[in-house]
């Protein structure tokens, strides 16, 4: 099937009058205007005028698809389950660039970079769940881990929208698995006619409806390694309960909103900001992302508390006392600082 999608990324020279240049950056797209191989600033759609010196000064407009893209990811025996058997994934990622200047200027092959990053984190998925578990829930368990394991993807600058497992196959490649796992021939053997009496099993059940199928125990309950699941948000999508307000028995850190003067205390950590209804806070604004900021509670070596902000590689930035964060670098809050996200400034109290 022939791609008739246009590049993720497309670099055009403006033609220049004088040393005037106007152009149009379309819906969808971001422009990234380089002079002299440095980035000068970010094009919103809309139409654009520059200036730039003849023959002194070389000037180019980077587009960046901002649009919800699709990617296909296949694996040829990438994979090995928890029980040794080879896997084969296929599947197709729903991505959207989230940070242009990340992806157009700092990665030298971006698509490449995002499908590293899904393989390696399908490997760790894939190898936390047997054979058995793999063909009943993998394609739900898959797309799950995927999904709310953002990190990964926002620090090459882009976020998963949606994620479709196509296909999970099994492949028998004669010797692969003894030489990858140390067993002997009959071993390979017995492990061979262990996967395809599995195979044969279910083609039975599948050709005969109308027979009683067996009992047959539950599968083990899926469950991640404690580090793992406590490291990441939850991917369910629960109503967040009402604020409330700090009684003053125990005092504890708050936001206040500069326009509608609304508290809210900082009563969770970490504190996290974004559109997706499982944060903390939620923003329902356009130019807020889905995971935007987190809030920290920490303790320093005195062990005197205190809290710091963190941009979490968010499309629009976060900015404290008018100055924008850099992704992922954390920076300590004082009582009176601003946090600006998206059209909405809100005030640090302690």
């Amino acid at each position: 099937m022939v791609n008739d999608a246009p590049p993720l990324i497309q670099t055009i020279t403006p033609e220049r009058w004088a040393g005037l240049s106007m152009n149009f950056i379309d819906a969808g797209y971001i422009g990234l205007l380089v002079k002299n191989g440095q980035l000068v600033r970010k094009l919103e759609p809309g139409r654009h005028f520059s200036f730039a010196l003849p023959y002194l000064e070389q000037c180019q407009i980077v587009l960046v698809d901002g649009k919800i893209r699709s990617l296909e990811v296949v694996s040829q025996g990438d994979f090995v389950s928890r029980d040794q058997y080879l896997v084969n994934v296929s599947l197709s990622v729903m991505y959207q660039v989230i940070e242009p200047k990340r992806v157009a200027l700092e990665l030298s092959d971006p698509i490449a970079a995002l499908t590293s990053a899904v393989k390696d984190n399908l490997g760790v998925i894939v190898n936390l769940m047997r054979f058995d578990q793999l063909t009943q829930i993998g394609r739900v368990k898959i797309r799950d881990y995927l999904i709310s394991n953002p990190d990964s993807f926002y620090t090459l600058g882009f976020n998963l929208d949606d994620v479709r497992v196509s296909d999970i196959s099994f492949p028998q490649k004669h010797g692969v698995v003894r030489q990858l796992e140390g067993l002997t021939a009959r071993e390979e053997s017995a492990h061979e006619a262990n996967l395809q009496s599995i195979i044969n099993a279910e083609r039975t059940v599948n050709l005969t409806p109308a027979e009683p199928k067996p009992e047959t125990p539950k599968p083990e309950t899926f469950v991640l390694p404690p580090d793992r699941a406590a490291s990441k948000p939850e991917p369910s999508r629960k109503p967040l309960p009402p604020t409330t307000l700090a009684t003053s028995d125990n005092p504890t850190a708050r936001l206040v909103n500069c326009q509608s003067e609304v508290t809210v205390p900082l009563t969770a950590n970490p504190f996290t900001i974004g559109r997706e209804t499982y944060n903390t806070l939620v923003l329902a604004n356009d130019l807020c992302s889905r995971n935007h900021a987190r809030i920290e509670r920490v303790q320093d070596a005195q062990g005197q508390f205190g809290y710091q902000l963190i941009d979490v590689g968010s499309s629009n930035g976060t900015y404290l006392n008018d100055q924008k964060l850099a992704p992922q670098q954390p920076v300590l809050l004082s009582a009176g600082d601003k946090i600006k996200i998206a059209t909405e400034e809100w005030v640090f109290e302690i």
